[in-house]
């Protein structure tokens, strides 16, 4: 089984130029290890009726690669899907919901809703916490969001942000909404991001305070006109300037999923090149999700 690897734009236009290759990927995916037939779970098939679709040799259930899955239901050719996939991992400054309308002929809420889908996949998995030493800051963003009709201008949104220090390189860094900057709402990231012993930097703000009980190696030092926690300008730095120059900034609604978004790729820079089957996987394994959902419809 080929999968695909590189992240080379030749490469990929020709591995799924069309439709059939893109099902067909996905059905190597979603099968990898072994056939278990959904509803009877048989281990034997056939060939199904739909584009690299297997049916059961029992029950004759015909599951097509994209069923149960964020690709079930696409209204859309498939190779569009792996092509909005493929630029959000793979351009550096992102792509907007508006460009990937102009380039693919969507609607722009379409493109819009299958892009928050590829975010809603780029959240941390919160299986591996940040170790060694760590500076944490919280800093303001908002503004327009691409997904909202009119665009209107909503406040900025309070961000806290926690950076790896690997001696002369930065590590992996993860970013939280929160609501305001009080011990409570900064605990978040330590409690999903930082490892108890790990050593913490952050400035003299009083809402780190209670958190040194559950962290006895957390520091305070009195910031000093960004001369210090200078690493930490630079990621922040960065990602205010990818959401103004690519997105126009965002809602306070969907901020979490553009700083899962940044920092998806943040922290996979060094191995870009299985960032694509990794989230095609992500994809696979979830359940689908209608368009009320990824807006956060509450009826």
């Amino acid at each position: 089984m080929l999968l695909f690897s590189g992240m080379a734009v030749h490469e990929f236009m020709e591995k799924f130029s069309t439709n059939e290759a893109c099902y067909e990927y996905l059905a190597q995916l979603k099968w990898q290890n072994a056939y278990i037939c959904s509803p009877c779970a048989y281990a034997k098939y056939g060939k199904g009726g739909l584009p690299s679709a297997r049916r059961c040799s029992k029950c004759g259930y015909d599951e097509s690669p994209t069923a149960g899955t964020l690709f079930h239901k696409l209204k859309f050719e498939i190779k569009k899907a792996f092509w909005i996939v493929y630029q959000v991992i793979s351009q550096k400054q992102g792509v907007s919901a508006m460009q990937l309308s102009r380039d693919l002929d969507l609607r722009k809420n379409t493109a819009w809703g299958f892009k928050r889908k590829v975010q809603e996949m780029m959240q941390s998995t919160e299986n591996f916490a940040l170790t060694g030493n760590i500076e944490v800051d919280e800093t303001y963003i908002g503004g327009y969001d691409e997904g909202e009709k009119g665009r209107s201008l909503e406040e900025k949104t309070p961000v806290v942000i926690a950076l790896e220090i690997r001696g002369e390189q930065l590590g992996r860094a993860y970013a939280t909404q929160i609501e305001n900057c009080s011990g409570q709402e900064l605990r978040k990231i330590f409690e999903k991001h930082i490892d108890n012993e790990a050593f913490i930097k952050t400035d003299k703000w009083r809402g780190y305070l209670p958190l040194k009980e559950s962290y006895p190696h957390l520091e305070q030092e009195k910031s000093d006109k960004k001369q210090n926690f200078q690493r930490m300008h630079q990621p922040i730095s960065n990602l205010k300037s990818w959401l103004r120059g690519t997105h126009r900034w965002c809602s306070h609604k969907h901020t979490q999923a553009y700083l899962d978004e940044f920092h998806y790729r943040f922290n996979r820079r060094s191995f870009p090149e299985s960032m694509f089957e990794k989230l095609i996987l992500r994809m696979l394994n979830h359940k689908p999700l209608i368009y009320k959902e990824l807006v956060g419809y509450v009826p």
